[in-house]
């Protein structure tokens, strides 16, 4: 044997090792459609030995439809080098493989084709279709809660406000305290069901904002309004303080998500001052932006907790919280993401025992 026959077996040999290691499947007919080689990928693919592969038509491991398609394909494939198209397989089983077909022709119109598995790319997508669709369930069953308990938690809110606020006649001592628990336990759970909502809409990113300009004395009155038999149940001395100069100004805003922010930090101060202690809803001008301040003279917050304050589900304990109190702690994070969708970001500052101030910039108009 010459050195050129010892070169050829040898590359030989090395083209054979590279096909048997191939991550891809190979499969090679000749003119006819009849596999002349195949890989041990392919074998495990269709299920079959090579043995049992070669010289078999190709249509022995195709599909019905498959078969037509690729017929199809194949009639415009010569005037083309490569081609890549997905089809099925059939295997041993019968069952159908999903696959990516990458092929090539020869000079003597062999096909050379490698073949990747795409079963785990479909088992993804059909993945990928349940959790959407799991994805719409909950969006729709969020949705619906939320409009199922606003609307008579809100009624139930009305109702007791306007009982306890009736001159028409005198309340009993002990039935007063059991309606004002009552209304209060309401409106922690509109605000409970406001910011479940909320922060649902902001981490699926699905919450949709409306920007328009708005009168500031307007906004901060109508939340003023809101809030402040809140504040007359438990005999807090609420303030609201507008610069003189703001009378006629204006900010871009979303007036709904800004009216929400402000509730959050006033129902946040609420819960933290006693009975007969003040809360100021303050607005100031300064320069062109106007700055916005809840200020209440309440217990304060520890200094080490203010950097998880805006975090969610963070809760700073206090002994002012009655035990029978639940607060998930979303409010003050669904602040933060609003005022930072606003181009600004809300700050805190307080004194142990002595203020608490929640404040914030927006550019005037």
């Amino acid at each position: 044997m010459n050195n050129n026959s010892n070169i050829e077996l040898w590359n030989l040999e090395i083209y054979k090792q590279i096909v048997e290691h191939m991550t891809e499947s190979l499969w090679i007919w000749d003119n006819n459609n009849n596999t002349i080689y195949t890989n041990s990928v392919f074998c495990k693919i269709v299920w079959y030995s090579q043995e049992d592969v070669i010289w078999k038509n190709y249509s022995v491991f195709m599909e019905e439809n498959s078969l037509k398609n690729l017929e199809k394909i194949h009639k415009t494939w010569k005037n083309k080098k490569t081609i890549k198209y997905e089809t099925k397989l059939k295997n041993k089983k019968w069952d159908l493989i999903p696959v990516l077909c990458s092929g090539t022709s020869t000079q003597n119109w062999w096909t050379v084709l490698t073949i990747s598995d795409l079963s785990e790319v479909e088992s993804l997508k059909q993945a990928e279709l349940n959790l959407k669709n799991l994805n719409k369930t909950k969006d729709e069953f969020i949705s619906i809660v939320w409009h199922e308990l606003r609307t008579p938690l809100t009624s139930i809110r009305w109702y007791i406000s306007m009982i306890l606020d009736w001159d028409m006649w005198e309340i009993n001592p002990e039935v007063k305290k059991s309606l004002n628990h009552t209304y209060d336990s309401s409106v922690r759970l509109i605000t409970l069901v406001n910011d479940v909502l909320s922060i649902w809409k902001i981490e699926a990113w699905k919450m949709e904002y409306y920007m328009n300009d708005v009168k500031i004395i307007d906004l901060l009155e109508s939340t003023y309004r809101d809030i402040d038999l809140e504040m007359k149940h438990k005999k807090i001395n609420f303030e609201l303080n507008i610069d003189k100069k703001l009378k006629n100004s204006y900010i871009n805003t979303d007036i709904d998500k800004l009216k929400q922010v402000f509730l959050n930090l006033l129902t946040n101060a609420l819960k933290f001052t006693p009975e007969n202690w003040n809360i100021t809803l303050k607005a100031s001008k300064i320069k062109d932006e106007v700055k916005f301040e809840v200020i209440d003279d309440g217990i304060g917050i520890p200094e080490d907790k203010i950097e998880i304050l805006f975090t969610k589900f963070s809760q700073v304990e206090s002994s002012m919280q009655r035990q029978n109190d639940t607060w998930l702690g979303l409010g003050l994070a669904i602040c933060k993401n609003f005022i930072n969708q606003f181009g600004s970001d809300i700050h805190v500052e307080s004194k142990i025992w002595k203020w608490s101030n929640f404040y914030f910039e927006l550019k005037l108009k």
